[in-house]
């Protein structure tokens, strides 16, 4: 099957990408003073996480940085999503507070959700059509490189991260 035309290896796992059929869990609303207004799927270069990058403790704010595998490809990109809002300190505090596990793209339930702590989940957002096809690339993404993504909340484009956070997803079967 995996030969076959348009086989898509992302949402080759039971339930699509992002989610098991198994998985019950339904994620709560984030409170409305800790929601962002708009968010972006990007990606950055892994250069920029590995040593003599740019991305380093000094620039992320209230985030934390995960070790890097020196043997994933240099050349590729690290998947994330930015949270853009005008509350980004205070979203970012409350997330420095919490262990932030990861961000995952649930595309059978057309959801963004954020898991912290054990196992809480936060929904972050409702997924359109469009959304779906750019959080596909997002799982992808992260599973080409064994689960590393980011999370960077900002006030807007073009200002430092309030907090950013590399993270490395663990599988679920572990």
């Amino acid at each position: 099957y995996p030969q076959m035309e348009g086989y898509q290896a992302a949402k080759a796992r039971l339930g699509g990408v992002g989610g098991t059929f198994l998985d019950i869990r339904t994620a709560v609303k984030l409170p409305d003073a800790l929601r962002g207004e708009k968010y972006a799927f990007v990606g950055l270069p892994l250069a920029e996480f590995i040593e003599g990058g740019s991305v380093n403790n000094e620039n992320i704010g209230v985030g934390r940085l995960c070790p890097v595998d020196s043997t994933l490809p240099a050349d590729s990109f690290v998947q994330g999503v930015v949270i853009l809002t005008s509350r980004a300190k205070a979203l970012a505090s409350w997330l420095a507070g919490t262990e932030v596990g990861g961000i995952k793209a649930d595309i059978r339930k057309r959801e963004l959700v954020m898991e912290t702590d054990i196992d809480n989940q936060y929904l972050m957002a409702k997924l359109d059509d469009d959304q779906r096809r750019e959080a596909a690339n997002f799982e992808e993404g992260k599973d080409s490189l064994n689960g590393l993504h980011f999370v960077s909340v900002q006030e807007d484009e073009n200002d430092d991260p309030a907090g950013f956070w590399l993270l490395r997803e663990i599988p679920d079967n572990l």
